[in-house]
C-alpha cells in the first residue's frame, strides 16, 4: 500500500498522507494479535470451563471486525491498481475486487506485488515500508 502511495484503507492519497501506511497497518495487526493473546491468557486463567461469556464474545467481535478491515482494505487496494494501470476485470464484473479479496487474499497481495515490483532485478525486502530492498527505484 505505502510503495503505490495508498492509505491504510486502500485509497489513493497524497505522499504525505501515505507515509505512515506500513506503521498504521503495522499497528493494527499487533493490537489485534496481542488483544486475542491476552483474551486466551484471561479465558486460561479462568479455568476454560469457568469462562465467563464476554472473553469469547470479545474475541468473536475483534475477529470480525479485523476480517472485515482486512478484505475492505484489499479490496479497495486492487480496485484502485485496476484503475491505476487500466486492468479491467474479467470475471464477475462488479464484484471481482471483492470476491478475489475475501476468497484468495494471498494470490491478491502476490498479483500486486509483482505488478508493482520488478523483483527478476531487484530483491524484496521483508517487513520494509514498500516491501523493497532500500534504494530501489519505485515502479509506480
Amino acid at each position: 500500500m505505502q510503495r503505490l502511495r495508498f492509505s491504510w484503507l486502500g485509497e489513493p492519497t497524497p505522499d504525505a498522507g501515505s507515509k505512515n501506511t506500513f506503521k498504521v497497518v503495522l499497528t493494527l495487526v499487533l493490537c489485534y494479535t496481542f488483544f486475542t493473546i491476552f483474551l486466551e491468557i484471561a479465558e486460561a486463567s479462568t479455568g476454560y470451563y469457568n469462562t465467563p461469556a464476554w472473553i469469547p464474545s470479545l474475541r468473536f467481535i475483534a475477529g470480525v471486525l479485523f476480517t472485515i478491515y482486512s478484505i475492505y482494505a484489499l479490496m479497495k487496494l486492487r480496485e484502485n491498481v485496476r484503475d491505476k494501470y487500466s486492468i479491467p476485470e474479467q470475471q464477475c464484473v462488479g464484484m471481482e475486487d471483492l470476491c478475489c479479496s475475501m476468497w484468495c487474499s494471498c494470490c491478491v497481495i502476490g498479483q500486486i506485488a509483482r505488478h508493482t515490483g520488478e523483483y527478476e532485478t531487484y530483491k524484496g525486502k521483508f517487513c520494509s515500508e514498500n516491501g523493497l530492498a532500500p534504494n530501489t527505484p519505485s515502479i509506480v
